[in-house]
């Protein structure tokens, strides 16, 4: 049976003379149509019509959105680049073809490269395609979740005492902030897997990359400042850590860390991946240091209209990319979990809560933070049941309870919290953190961290031990730690006795 392919060599020789081998029977092939464009291309791909396409690596417009459409259309791809152009190879295989010939390969071995293509398109699994890498053994999340990782050193190890940008154990005598050397460490193959196969596959573990999604529903609840302090506390304890402002409905964590000057951020790096021109030394100079000892910040959209330039398929490399440079990636997403509708098929690619929900169903935790008050926990009640549909599991996620105070509550508002939490989701909190509107205050109009400004606040404290159990290590607060104080009114509430204020009820929650 003969292979159903198309072309889009725009005028290639070697395209000439695969029409020409297909024609006279050289090759068992048959050419659907000649492509002039990408319109072409995704139209015949629609259709159903063709198996494979072979495409020029000097395609205009051949973007990954292009390729994730073309591989959702059920198309197996064939790049072909001119010969001896790393740049053109290299440049094609970030945008998600991994199958790729020179332009002066025969009709026949083009052919045998896309038989191999088509073979192991037909062997993947189902869903392969809306999560290439992910599920594979050798990805940094197809073994487990954060929580799992054993990032502190034990005790038959000595602690790492460098961080390497790309993940893949630069010297800590090379300079942190310099791109060459970051791209030079990332591009360098790991070997040395061979007497000690034992302790490399454990030094692996410990060394895996994670992402960690910070989520909430509607009302702020505190979604950044819980984000930007945990980037800061977790930097000591994982490595380089990387903090991105992922929200498509109003992202602020350049005016909470004070940045003035705009720089390179989320749509400039959105461009770049989309044409498969972003790497580790490009992530890296679209980042910018949070102060002298902070995370490493990719900014935001400079404007809420501006999220149509951040697509799936290019959100999905973007995380990708995220895991490879970075020992910890935390993301600050937005709150809207709703799947939008397809209202015309040419615009499935735009889609504002794709960039959450991708995050949240690719993340190893979640950190949901619910607003400590009759309102938002009952925003977060309805919002933790939309996230449970995303299929993310109870196992990766960790609630976070912000703005802890008892004047609303009485007594002890945590315990009452805890119950209400544990009567609807029949979950327990994970950290409270008490409300200190003064520490936060000073934080945000200095554009530091708390640890910067006021590191003795039980605020601080508690996101220190947040930090902590996200990224294994002991925790040096306990996460029962109570935050009233006692023999003092406040609002005709007795902290050291019996509440006289409201209690914590269904009517509170609106049930």
């Amino acid at each position: 049976m003969r292979l159903r392919i198309v072309t889009a060599g725009v005028g290639a020789p070697w395209e000439s003379a695969l029409v020409q081998a297909c024609q006279d029977g050289s090759v068992r092939a048959i050419v659907i149509q000649r492509c002039y464009d990408v319109g072409d291309l995704l139209a015949v791909a629609a259709a159903g019509k063709a198996e494979l396409a072979l495409v020029a690596s000097a395609m205009r417009w051949l973007d990954r959105e292009a390729v994730v459409r073309l591989a959702s259309a059920g198309l197996a791809i064939v790049a072909v680049v001119p010969a001896g152009d790393e740049d053109a190879e290299r440049r094609v295989r970030q945008l998600g073809i991994d199958h790729v010939a020179q332009s002066t390969a025969r009709p026949g071995t083009l052919m045998e490269l896309a038989r191999a293509a088509l073979t192991g398109r037909r062997h993947r699994p189902p869903g392969a395609d809306a999560d290439d890498r992910v599920g594979r053994s050798d990805h940094p999340a197809g073994s487990g979740i954060a929580g799992r990782l054993r990032w502190p050193a034990s005790p038959s190890r000595p602690a790492r005492t460098g961080a390497s940008p790309a993940g893949t154990g630069a010297s800590p005598a090379r300079d942190a902030d310099d791109p060459e050397s970051v791209g030079a460490e990332a591009a360098r193959p790991r070997t040395g897997v061979g007497e000690h196969d034992d302790d490399a596959a454990a030094d692996a573990t410990e060394q895996r990359n994670a992402l960690v999604a910070v989520w909430g529903p509607k009302g702020a609840p505190g979604r950044t400042t819980v984000a930007v302090n945990l980037a800061f506390e977790a930097l000591p304890l994982a490595g380089e850590t990387l903090l991105v402002d992922a929200d498509t409905y109003g992202g602020s964590i350049s005016q909470t860390l004070g940045f003035i000057e705009d720089g390179p951020g989320l749509a400039w790096a959105a461009r770049l991946a989309s044409r498969g021109e972003l790497d580790a030394p490009r992530i890296w100079q679209a980042t910018r240091r949070a102060g002298a000892a902070g995370p490493r910040v990719l900014s935001g959209l400079p404007r809420a209209d501006l999220w149509t330039e951040i697509r799936p398929g290019t959100w999905e490399a973007l995380l990708d990319l995220f895991r490879l440079s970075f020992q910890l990636t935390i993301v600050d997403v937005g709150f809207c979990l709703e799947e939008e509708e397809e209202l015309l098929y040419d615009h499935v690619r735009f889609r504002r809560n794709a960039v959450t929900r991708l995050a949240l169903q690719r993340a190893d935790q979640v950190i949901a933070v619910a607003r400590a008050d009759p309102v938002g926990l009952h925003d977060f009640v309805r919002g933790y049941q939309q996230l449970r549909e995303l299929g993310v599991e109870p196992s990766r996620i960790r609630i976070v309870v912000n703005q802890v105070r008892g004047g609303l509550f009485g007594g002890d508002a945590p315990v009452q919290i805890k119950a209400a939490l544990g009567r609807y989701l029949g979950l327990e909190p994970s950290i409270f953190v008490p409300y200190d509107r003064a520490a936060v205050d000073a934080a945000l109009m200095l554009g530091k961290a708390l640890r910067e400004v006021r590191p003795g606040t039980g605020v601080r404290q508690a996101i220190v031990a947040l930090a902590a159990s996200v990224v294994g290590a002991p925790q040096t607060v306990p996460q029962g730690r109570r935050f009233r104080r006692r023999g003092r009114r406040r609002r005709g509430v007795v902290w050291n006795g019996r509440p006289s204020g409201p209690t914590m009820t269904s009517r509170n929650l609106g049930w």
